[in-house]
C-alpha cells in the first residue's frame, strides 16, 4: 500500500513539473471554431520585405526577408545581403521544406531544421484547435498540434489580433515569436526568441515606399 501511494505520488509530481509555462493554471474553454487561422503572410498578392538581422551560432547575419505566398501550403523563404547576394533560399510545400540555397556559414542540419520550423510557424496559415484557454489579461490561447510539438497562438480578445505564437514540447516553451505594430493583417515587427537554442531573428517591415 506505502509503495502504491509513493508511485501515484511520483506520477502526480511528474505530471505537475510538466506542466507548460504557457498555459499553466488558466481556465479551459470549448472554442466555437475547430480552427485558427493566422493572418500573416497569407496574402499571394503581397510581396512581404522585411530588413532581417540573425544571430546564429557566434554568426550575425543582417540583409533583406522576402516572404511569398505563392499557393496555398507553399511559400517561398529568400534572405539576401543588403547587396543582393543569397544567404539563403527555401521554399516550404506542405510542412516541407526544399533548399534552393544556403551559405556554408548556416549550412548545419541544427540550424535549417531550426529555421524551417521557425518558418513554418510563422506562415502556416490554417491550424487545427486541440484546446482553448483564457487568461486574465484578455487573452485567448489556441493550441495546435504541431508535428512533435505544439503551437500556442496568443489573441488579444479586445483587437481580435495574433500577439504571440509560443512553441512548445509536452513541458517547456522552446520558440516565441511576438508581433507587433500591426496593421492591414501586416505585423510590422517580428521578434523570433529560441529558449532553448542561440538563435535570434528580428525582422522589420520594409513598406513599398522604402
Amino acid at each position: 500500500m506505502k509503495r502504491f501511494l509513493i508511485i501515484n505520488l511520483f506520477i502526480l509530481c511528474l505530471f505537475s513539473s510538466c506542466a507548460i509555462s504557457t498555459v499553466k493554471g488558466l481556465s479551459e474553454y470549448d472554442a466555437e471554431v475547430t480552427e485558427f487561422s493566422n493572418p500573416y503572410f497569407a496574402n499571394a498578392d503581397i510581396d512581404y520585405v522585411y530588413k532581417t538581422k540573425i544571430k546564429a551560432y557566434n554568426n550575425d547575419f543582417g540583409g533583406i526577408l522576402i516572404i511569398k505566398k505563392i499557393k496555398e501550403n507553399n511559400h517561398r523563404i529568400v534572405f539576401t545581403t543588403n547587396f543582393g547576394n543569397k544567404i539563403f533560399d527555401f521554399e516550404l510545400i506542405n510542412n516541407e521544406m526544399k533548399t534552393h540555397f544556403i551559405m556554408k556559414e548556416l549550412d548545419r542540419k541544427i540550424i535549417i531544421n531550426t529555421l524551417k520550423r521557425d518558418f513554418q510557424t510563422l506562415t502556416q496559415e490554417h491550424n487545427k484547435i486541440n484546446k482553448a484557454f483564457s487568461d486574465d489579461e484578455g487573452h485567448l490561447i489556441f493550441q495546435s498540434k504541431a508535428e512533435k510539438r505544439f503551437n500556442h497562438y496568443i489573441v488579444n480578445q479586445q483587437t481580435k489580433k495574433l500577439t504571440q505564437i509560443i512553441n512548445t514540447n509536452h513541458s517547456k516553451e522552446k520558440v516565441i515569436l511576438s508581433f507587433s505594430n500591426i496593421k492591414n493583417s501586416i505585423a510590422e515587427n517580428i521578434n523570433i526568441q529560441h529558449l532553448t537554442a542561440p538563435i535570434e531573428i528580428n525582422i522589420s517591415y520594409l513598406s513599398p515606399q522604402e
